[in-house]
């Protein structure tokens, strides 16, 4: 306040000097600065209230903002990592395929031939099986054919007295002799 009064004074020594013309410009630039000076003195605390709180929203719009910004970059980055974890990943499983693959080339007519053999093992086990079964049976048969025959040679030499039947009948047991 001390201020203004010395400026008025100024002032008004400046007029009575004639060193400041009064005119209607003057008068309406005084005014206008006076007027200016009440507005600031009255409603400086009102807008100083209206912009804090119009930054205050600005400085929250700005951070949500930069929030939301950095919330997207770390999601694009965790993102870009996964990415790079699935291709990794990707790789490694194309370089087990591909050993794999090697691995089953390289063997594959090891593995044919392995299984073949066993098939065929167990083709010549089986074989080997039946003619041995089928060989016991030839005996068994033949066996019981001479088996028969004997007992028919027995029943015509006991029951019919012919003399060819008992010549045989001879001649087979002297060679049964000479064996044992």
């Amino acid at each position: 306040m001390f201020n203004i009064i010395i400026f008025i004074l100024a002032l008004l020594i400046l007029i009575s000097i004639n060193i400041l013309l009064i005119n209607e410009e003057s008068l309406i630039l005084l005014c206008f600065i006076f007027f200016v000076y009440l507005v600031y003195n009255k409603l400086n605390s009102s807008v100083r209230f209206a912009l804090d709180y119009r930054a205050l929203n600005i400085q929250k719009s700005i951070k949500s903002s930069f929030d939301s910004t950095l919330t997207s970059l770390r999601s694009e980055f965790y993102t870009q990592n996964e990415i790079k974890s699935i291709v990794e990943t990707f790789y490694g499983i194309k370089s087990h395929f591909v050993k794999l693959n090697t691995f089953v080339a390289l063997n594959l007519n090891e593995f044919i031939l392995n299984k073949y053999q066993k098939s065929y093992r167990k083709k010549l086990v089986f074989t080997q099986r039946l003619e041995n079964q089928t060989s016991k049976l030839l005996a068994l048969l033949l066996v019981k054919k001479i088996s028969k025959i004997t007992n028919l040679n027995q029943y015509y030499l006991q029951n019919f007295h012919l003399g060819g039947w008992k010549c045989i009948y001879k001649i087979s047991l002297r060679e049964h002799f000479e064996i044992i």
